[in-house]
Formats: structure tokens, sequence, C-alpha cells
């Protein structure tokens, strides 16, 4: 058999499993997209959620609600003096995870 004969023959044996698959995997997922579609259903906005009590680390209230004061405070003066918050520090030990304040 000559060379081109074997690249035809090649080119037609890769094409057949290239479509098969294709086919095979157009097959799979649209029988999980119908499955999908029975089992999923979302429902939105029949319950509201309950606040849970928090122990002061969680703001759950607009801290400041009127961006216009927020410019007033902080100043180029303002911001020079400013003094960082304190940020919690991880300690970690060997079997022991703690958080230091």
């Amino acid at each position: 058999m000559n060379q081109t004969r074997k690249m035809w023959a090649s080119a037609a044996a890769v094409g057949v499993i290239l479509v098969g698959g294709a086919t095979v995997a157009a097959a799979a997922s649209a029988g999980r997209v119908d499955q999908a579609r029975g089992e999923t259903r979302a429902e939105v906005g029949k319950t509201a959620p309950t606040p849970t009590p928090t122990d002061g680390i969680v703001v759950s209230q607009d801290i400041n609600p009127d961006p216009a004061k927020v410019l007033e405070h902080w100043t180029e003066q303002g911001m020079e003096g400013a003094e960082p918050m304190p940020m919690p520090e991880v300690e970690l030990k060997p079997g022991e995870f703690e958080l230091a304040e």
C-alpha cells in the first residue's frame, strides 16, 4: 500500500473515532442535562434569614451611612495622624490552634 492510501485510511479511522466520541459525549450530556433539570429546583425568597447573635466581632449594621461625612472626617492631617486598628495574630503551636488578640 502506498503512502497516500495509508494517510487517507488513517485519516478516515481518526474521523470515525472523533465522530463516535462526539456522539457519545453529546448523548451523555443531553441525558445529564435533563436529569439535572429534574433534580435541582431552587426556591428563593420563601423564608427570610434569621439574624444570629454575635459576640461583637461581626458588624451587622451600617457604620457610616453618609459617605460625605467620611470625606469630611478624613482630611490630609487626619490621615497623617491615623493609628491602625490592632489586628489579631495567629499563634501556631504543635497540635494546637489559638487566636491571640
